[in-house]
């Protein structure tokens, strides 16, 4: 099997980013740049996903769901889409039909929300 320049990026960026997030330091009060943090003045419902996952490649597993609760199932969907991009590249699996890809997403939209509204209601949004 002949890597393409597509298949090169798709093995190695995640790699790079896990690489990046478990060494750099962690910076609780920089700049905001989300847009909906930005326009509303309130976190949005992915806002500390990413000293979460920070967090999750270091090991503090406690320091990341308290960050965001949701860290660690994102994290497995993106191992699982890892995978299933070399499995379905080397003919191992069958495309995935629309309608479980939409699922997919669609329950992850839902528990992004559902998790948002519920930090919303208790005082736990982190500040932007």
């Amino acid at each position: 099997m002949t890597l393409t320049r597509r298949d090169r990026l798709v093995l190695f960026s995640p790699l790079a980013v896990i690489g990046v997030l478990a060494v750099a330091p962690i910076v609780e009060d920089g700049p905001t740049i989300c847009p909906f943090a930005l326009t509303t003045g309130m976190a949005c419902p992915g806002c500390g996903m990413t000293r979460a996952a920070a967090q999750l490649f270091r090991g503090d597993i406690g320091a990341a769901v308290t960050m965001h609760p949701l860290v660690p199932a994102i994290a497995l969907l993106a191992l699982g889409g890892w995978i299933w991009f070399w499995l379905r590249r080397t003919g191992r699996v069958q495309p995935m039909s629309s309608r479980v890809l939409n699922g997919i997403l669609i329950s992850t939209l839902i528990a992004l929300v559902a998790v948002w509204i519920a930090r919303l209601a208790m005082g736990g949004l982190p500040d932007v």
